[in-house]
């Protein structure tokens, strides 16, 4: 029971961050003070030796996406954590949290081929 409840309560603490941050975008007037410069942004796209111009908006949209990524990977491995009796986050709570993602996003391209093939 107790882990059902554990669950449940971070299912609850995941919809909430979205629900925060669905809210913080919705709201927001000014998306380029965030947690990454956007000149670090662009530096880091333009490493890609195909990328030659960057419109204006993608360093802006890609830095709330790393942004979200990070505070969701966090949640997810503080849950990992919290699963393993543990009050501090470790690398294995994190990897864990990778291989849940590439889990996911791996079962995602299956149904798509799946669906594109029927």
């Amino acid at each position: 029971m107790g882990n059902q409840n554990s669950t449940h309560q971070h299912q609850i603490e995941i919809e909430n961050l979205w629900s925060f941050q669905r809210r913080e975008v919705e709201q927001a007037s000014d998306f380029k003070s965030g947690l990454f410069s956007l000149d670090r942004v662009r530096k880091m796209m333009k490493v890609e030796e195909d990328v030659d111009r960057i419109s204006a908006e993608v360093p802006v949209v890609l830095a709330k996406a790393c942004d979200l990524f990070i505070r969701n990977v966090t949640l997810q491995s503080w849950h990992q954590a919290q699963k393993n009796k543990r009050s501090i986050i470790q690398g294995q709570d994190i990897n864990s949290t990778m291989n849940s993602f590439r889990d996911a996003c791996h079962n995602i391209e299956y149904f798509k081929r799946l669906m594109s093939a029927s």
